[in-house]
């Protein structure tokens, strides 16, 4: 089979069953599968594929039909310019939390701490240690399957024992210990919408997206506590729902932070800085 009808049949197939962006997805799919440079798909289309490789493409092509996303697929993500490999245990990182690296980097003093809570696939962590090689870097997820693939990143892309990486729920590898940042992407989703969102998302795991009292518990529990373990004047960053803007900012300023909240480049809010009080 030729290359051209290849990337045609599959964009074809994948929109027919209603994906939302079918050329891109048969492209990446292809390119992975086929182990080929992108633009050889607009400037090779005569180049023959042989049957094997043909019929890997499509039974990409068909996990992605079930929605299957194309990240678990081919079992990498590129975030912050770093190709970051991903499986069904860890959340697919996503553009709008490379926001949140942005804010850690220019909130980190020279030489200080950072801790990155929920970890999930250490996409935060790693992005942050690759740009900031002075900072101490700590991660925790209460996940070992997630963890497993945190450290394997940060093996992969940073080299052994670069970022610190603990098991347990939030802060409770932590007790006594300080840091100068905490960021974290909580789960925040209502699990009450569970069924009005993309059907990519029943792929991802569950307890990394959503969280009791309306998506609220986790963030509320982070900022409730994350006081005693931040250095004094040091900083609380959370990636947020778009609908959470007020309830951070009122329980940030219960709990004695300054709060302001930076939308994203879709113009929702989506990042809060929660600056530590020295009343605390």
């Amino acid at each position: 089979m030729k290359l051209g009808l290849l990337l045609k049949g599959a964009s074809e197939k994948l929109k027919a069953a209603g994906i939302p962006s079918p050329s891109i997805d048969a492209e990446v799919l292809i390119s992975h599968f086929l182990d080929i440079e992108s633009y050889k798909l607009k400037t090779e289309p005569e180049m023959e594929i042989d049957d094997s490789a043909a019929a890997a493409v499509d039974a990409a092509v068909e996990r992605r039909v079930n929605f299957e996303p194309v990240a678990y697929i081919t079992g990498e993500k590129e975030f912050y310019s770093i190709d970051f490999t991903v499986t069904p245990g860890v959340l697919i990182p996503r553009p709008e939390t490379e926001l949140l690296v942005d804010m850690a980097i220019y909130w980190a003093g020279y030489s200080g701490s950072l801790l990155d809570l929920c970890t999930g696939s250490g996409a935060v962590a790693i992005a942050v240690k690759k740009n900031r090689a002075d900072l101490d870097v700590s991660a925790s997820d209460i996940s070992q399957e997630a963890l497993d693939v945190a450290i394997e990143n940060s093996e992969k892309i940073l080299g052994k024992g670069k970022i610190e990486f603990r098991k347990g729920n939030l802060f409770e590898p932590y007790e006594g210990e300080t840091f100068d940042v905490i960021a974290s992407n909580p789960p925040y989703v209502n699990p009450d919408e569970r069924e009005n969102l993309q059907r990519d998302l029943l792929f991802e795991p569950q307890n990394a997206l959503y969280c009791a009292n309306n998506g609220k518990a986790v963030i509320e529990e982070i900022i409730s506590n994350a006081g005693k373990y931040l250095s004094e004047e040091g900083v609380l960053l959370l990636e947020i729902g778009h609908d959470q803007k007020d309830f951070v900012i009122g329980k940030g300023r219960e709990c004695g932070f300054e709060v302001s909240v930076l939308n994203d480049y879709a113009g929702l809010p989506r990042i809060a800085t929660l600056r530590k009080g020295k009343q605390q």
